[in-house]
């Protein structure tokens, strides 16, 4: 079995292949993913859209908290919520941020976490936190 290793100068291309996972796992829901440095690609409607704006406003993760809301600024879902995190190679850097667009307005950040504990405890193998 092919492993992906998300670090730093890792392709944007792997990446959106969890960023799929995650979008199908969430019943389409659009889901953004961006490595640190690089553009980002939005997973809707089950296509890949390649440096779409939505993108740019996982930037906030890089410097701020690890979970968090953000408020999408560009492209067709600006002004709707973005739950979002970081995702941290061993070393403990934030090498890329993937998030869920509330297209719905129904998502709350606690389900978020939750749902967020879920898939690293699945792709990682560790207890999820209560």
């Amino acid at each position: 079995m092919k492993h992906t290793r998300i670090a730093p100068g890792s392709f944007i291309e792997e990446l959106a292949w969890l960023a799929l996972s995650v979008h199908n796992a969430a019943c389409g829901i659009p889901v953004a993913v961006k490595l640190r440095d690089s553009s980002g690609v939005l997973i809707e409607g089950g296509e890949f859209i390649i440096a779409a704006p939505e993108c740019d406003s996982l930037d906030c993760l890089f410097s701020g908290d690890h979970v968090r809301e953000v408020r999408i600024s560009n492209g067709r879902h600006r002004g709707k919520i973005m739950f979002a995190s970081t995702v941290v190679d061993a070393a403990g850097r934030r090498v890329a941020a993937i998030g869920i667009v509330d297209t719905l307005g129904m998502l709350s950040l606690e389900r978020f976490v939750s749902d967020r504990d879920r898939v690293e405890w699945q792709i990682g193998g560790c207890s999820p936190r209560r």
